[in-house]
This record gives C-alpha cells, structure tokens and sequence, in this order.
C-alpha cells in the first residue's frame, strides 16, 4: 500500500472542489465529477441555491461554504493512495504541464508500494479526469501524464495557490493589457511557470482561440489572440459572483 499523506486533506479537496463550483471561474470537467459521484442532482441543487442568495460579504461566503461542507464532504472521498500519488505528481511537477512521466520513476517514489497498488492508484485518478495512463506489453501503466485537472485540484494544498483564482487574475491582466502574450503576462504578473501554467491551461480551455501551438518547453502556449469573443470570455472568467 502507497505511504497515505501524513494529514487528511479531504476537507482541503472539498474546498477546491465547492470554491470552483460556487465561483465564476474555470470548473474544469475532473472537478464537477468529483462531486458528481456523490448526489449530483442534490449537489447542483445546493449549489444553484447558494448562486441566488449569495451575499457580496466574504463571511457569508464562508457560511454559505460550510453549509454545503455539512451536507457533502462526508461523501468526497479519493483513496489514500490515490490521493498519495496525486500529491507527488503536483509537488514534484517542475513547470506544471501535463508532461508524462515513466511508471518507474513512479515506483522509485513509492519504494514501499506494491506495484499493483500503484497501478490501482494511477487507474483511479484517470477515472476522475486526474491524469491519463498508457500501456504496453506487459506493462498495464507504463506512462502517467498529470492533467491540468490535477493541478486545479492539488496546488491549493501543494503550493498554496489556487489555479482557478489566478486564472481569474490572468483573466484580468490580459485585459488590462490587451495582450495575449504569454511570458509578458507572466513578467507583469511576477510569476513562475510553475504557478501560470496551471491557471493557463484552465484559460485555454474557456477561450475560443486562436492559441498559438508552437512548442515550449516551460510554457502551456506563448501566445493567445485578444479577439473579440476571447475578450467576453475573459471578462465572464475576472467578473465577481
């Protein structure tokens, strides 16, 4: 069995998960299936409710949060090893892009796991939108590539940072400059790669493009078109609930 984290972070995954679905902000696919595999009807429910009588306040914010805690983080669960290997795969990312890693530097970190434990772990994540897994001859999970999903859901407990609130903030600064230039946002913005590409990556995935395709090495894209309609979509992601 994977070494589980020495703290319990389902409260802290329940937070990303209620914080993107209660905000104007990018909710990416993984995030809604999360809760989706508790009561989904009763969640959305819930969270429609919380949309029409929301305060401006942030302590009714708080309070509307806890409400929805009480009745739906009992039931938000990842195993512990899944949620072990998604930890790794978010602290030890280097630029935070989906870049596949081998199932043997996998094992090498979980040097106590069985190795079916760990495929388990990698199948369980996949299932949720996590990552994506590929396969060879007599290797069930021979490569593991994190998704943008991971990183929106486990860089609040990794780094300390949430991946929907900046791309929020990217959102903005795009704006205020007019530029989709991606490495003068991330000068303006004084960030690293590691923190804008996450947040770049939920961007992408709401505007209509076009989005440069040229190769880099550190970054999701170099470069995005302000069109028009990339504009709209930008002003809905800055805009307040």
């Amino acid at each position: 069995m994977i070494e589980p984290p020495k703290e319990n972070v389902d409260r802290a995954l329940w937070r990303a998960v209620a914080e993107a679905a209660t905000q104007f902000t990018p909710v990416t696919a993984a995030l809604a299936r999360l809760y989706q595999t508790t009561h989904p009807s009763q969640f959305q429910k819930d969270v429609e409710r919380w949309h029409e009588v929301v305060s401006d306040t942030a302590n009714d914010h708080e309070a509307r949060l806890q409400t929805l805690e009480a009745a739906h983080q009992p039931k938000l669960k990842l195993s512990p090893d899944a949620t072990a290997l998604a930890l790794w795969l978010a602290e030890t990312s280097a630029y935070g892009l989906e870049d596949p890693i081998g199932f043997d530097a996998v094992s090498a970190a979980f040097p106590e796991a069985a190795k079916r434990d760990l495929e388990d772990a990698a199948a369980e994540l996949a299932s949720f939108g996590l990552v994506k897994t590929s396969a060879a001859f007599g290797h069930p999970v021979r490569l593991v590539r994190p998704l943008s999903n991971l990183f929106a859901l486990f860089d609040p407990l990794v780094k300390g940072v949430s991946p929907q609130d900046d791309a929020a903030i990217l959102a903005a600064k795009a704006l205020e400059l007019d530029s989709g230039n991606v490495p003068g946002l991330m000068e303006a913005l004084g960030w690293d790669a590691r923190r804008l590409n996450p947040a770049l990556m939920l961007l992408m995935s709401v505007i209509p493009g076009p989005i440069s395709q040229e190769i880099s090495r550190d970054l999701a894209t170099r470069f995005f078109a302000m069109t028009p309609d990339t504009r709209v979509a930008l002003k809905r992601l800055r805009s307040e609930p």
